[in-house]
């Protein structure tokens, strides 16, 4: 399999690149100022500045043949049942990132293969023409793997050049931003073209990229379906639930973006006041755990203005954790890499992103471990997946805070409606496995 054709660029193209990287010079200053000023709360952004302006790269005795691009978290888990994959046949992997999380993640999840030194990470370099070249002459790659919507024109370009296959892989593309990449349609469909292949995670996705008049789209399927759940986490959860008072039932609100935090206290607090006076009162817990580890001092703070009982859970050891949880608190969910381990102790999850329109996060993970998703009305980053998992009544979708405190009861006073949801949750996780090995073989024909 070649890349896209190499004809020479039309002159309307070549003058849409000259702005595109005359505008990446004059913004350069100011994503560098970014880095500091972002470094001041997360030291991460200020970590390995040169390898993002393709200055220096990381010293390894690993050639990798393939270059994943995962660009934060949700996509560097998404990848790992293909870099496991990859590395189990004998390959050697460069990773990227663009967020200090991503790159956290990665270390965290692939710690034995970067020991062994069969895995490198490394930051995406700035789409910079000369950043770009550098990255490109100094990893000789063979084959390059960009994960879901990281569309970057210069690097695109530059590997259609060089005939570097690329692939968009688990690729998604909503209907907003497929309106917004139309506005440039010549100059996109161009740069989507260039891709070897389009792997989109369903039909959806893909009728979108062929309406922007692509042909090199195939349906593979959703990777996230193929992760699977940190077996270590879920051992450790269910010692803890061991520990746990039986009538005690906890709520998980996963990847809570900003302002959504004040829409749950607000639900949670109508809902414990509707158990005031009965048997129940003190036998719910709730976890919030929000998407970006730099709002975490901040979210607290929102909790403790609201309850009386808040605790951070990188404060505490098994034993306060449990009491907390027992005694009805409030916990924040301010430890890294840790989702698997909170949704096997959790009952049900609320799922952030979607309950204001920033699109949704991924709630694959907790309905592999059978958890009933509560979504909210805005999830266009996940528009078949979340028409699918209500579909299969695993999930159940709200559109304000008091349709929350509704979903919430119906689910915790009702055994027989959670533990139905939750078979549910995980018939929809088990049906939808599969898409590493169709993504294998398009690599394996790439190489």
């Amino acid at each position: 399999m070649t890349s896209a054709g190499h004809a020479p660029m039309r002159i309307s193209h070549q003058l849409m690149m000259g702005l595109y990287q005359f505008i990446w010079y004059l913004a350069l200053p100011l994503a560098l100022a970014r880095l500091l000023w972002k470094g001041r709360l997360q030291q991460g952004y200020r970590d390995h500045i040169n390898e993002r302006l393709g200055m220096s790269w990381p010293i390894s005795g690993a050639i990798p043949r393939i270059w994943v691009h995962a660009v934060s978290v949700g996509e560097t888990r998404a990848a790992a049942p293909l870099i496991d994959a990859l590395i189990q046949s004998g390959e050697k992997i460069l990773l990227t990132h663009m967020t200090p999380t991503g790159r956290d993640t990665g270390r965290q999840l692939f710690a034995d293969h970067i020991a062994s030194g069969q895995l490198v990470q490394s930051y995406l370099p700035y789409d910079i023409h000369w950043a770009v070249n550098s990255f490109y002459r100094y990893f000789s790659i063979k084959v390059g793997l960009i994960m879901e919507t990281e569309v970057w024109p210069s690097l695109i370009l530059s590997a259609r050049q060089k005939s570097l296959p690329v692939i968009l892989v688990n690729a998604r593309l909503s209907e907003r931003s497929a309106r917004r990449v139309s506005r440039f349609a010549n100059f996109a469909q161009l740069i989507y073209q260039s891709f070897t292949k389009i792997l989109a995670q369903t039909n959806l996705d893909a009728k979108r990229y062929h309406s922007l008049g692509l042909s090199n789209v195939l349906v593979t399927g959703n990777l996230k379906f193929d992760v699977i759940p940190h077996p270590d986490q879920i051992e450790h959860a269910l010692a803890l639930k061991k520990q746990l008072n039986h009538q005690v039932q906890i709520v998980c609100a996963a990847s809570t973006r900003d302002g959504e935090e004040a829409l749950i206290i607000e639900a949670w607090q109508k809902f414990l006041k509707s158990k005031k006076n009965t048997s129940d009162a003190n036998h719910f817990c709730l976890f919030i755990v929000p998407r970006h580890p730099q709002r975490f001092d901040d979210v607290f703070t929102q909790l403790q203005s609201s309850f009386i009982k808040v605790s951070r859970r990188s404060t505490m050891n098994d034993q306060e954790f449990t009491d907390v949880i027992n005694h009805g608190g409030v916990i924040l969910g301010d430890s890294m890499g840790e989702m698997s381990f909170y949704y096997a102790l959790s009952d049900i999850v609320i799922m952030g992103g979607s309950l204001l329109p920033l699109g949704g996060q991924n709630f694959i993970e907790a309905c592999a471990l059978g958890r009933p998703i509560i979504l909210g009305e805005h999830t266009f980053n996940f528009q078949q997946a979340s028409a699918d998992v209500i579909d299969s009544r695993a999930a159940i979708r709200i559109a304000d805070v008091d349709d929350l405190v509704r979903a919430m009861d119906a689910l915790l006073t009702n055994h027989q409606v959670k533990e139905g949801m939750s078979t549910n949750a995980l018939d929809f996780a088990n049906q939808h496995t599969g898409a590493t090995k169709k993504i294998i073989a398009v690599v394996r024909e790439a190489l």
